[in-house]
């Protein structure tokens, strides 16, 4: 299954309403197939052709990468919206570290953690671009400040954007 996933950095209630101006644009392409609407101004990334799941997958390769517990799913951010999910802390922290942790060799451990989420079945991208992906999505998990109570949220919908 193929979709529209957006990850951005937000508050709760800036989320909800992110969430639902996305949907909004969703039904209001209706069957045209044009693009769906650029939203706020939160810290983004729009990917097409991947769903939560990947994400989860993705949060998992980076939890073990950098040694941490994994396997942590997506959580319904609000009862509103049946496509946003926040991603719990522990996915959060182990994107983020993914930045800063290396290999024994000193290497950065994104270019294996792109490498081994871009093999998953169905991915719609590989190499510089998967990698690109892996990074910005650290990069946003970096952003999340806890003292301001922002999160990192996923919003995904079957719906090509």
């Amino acid at each position: 299954m193929s979709g529209t996933t957006e990850i951005f950095v937000a508050t709760h209630d800036a989320a909800v309403k992110r969430a639902a101006e996305l949907e909004a644009s969703v039904e209001s392409r209706g069957e045209t197939d044009g693009p769906m609407a650029a939203v706020g101004d939160a810290p983004s990334l729009r990917l097409n052709g991947v769903t939560d799941l990947e994400i989860e997958i993705l949060g998992g390769l980076a939890a073990k990468a950098v040694g941490a517990a994994g396997g942590e799913a997506l959580d319904m951010a609000d009862v509103s919206s049946d496509y946003l999910m926040v991603a719990p802390d522990g996915m959060v922290q182990s994107l983020a570290e993914l930045l800063t942790h290396t290999d024994d060799a000193g290497a950065s451990l994104i270019p294996e953690v792109a490498s081994l989420w871009a093999a998953e079945e169905d991915m719609p991208f590989s190499g510089d671009i998967a990698e690109d992906h892996v990074r910005r999505i650290a990069q946003l998990a970096s952003q999340v400040e806890q003292t301001e109570r922002q999160q990192l949220y996923i919003w995904s919908s079957t719906a090509e954007a």
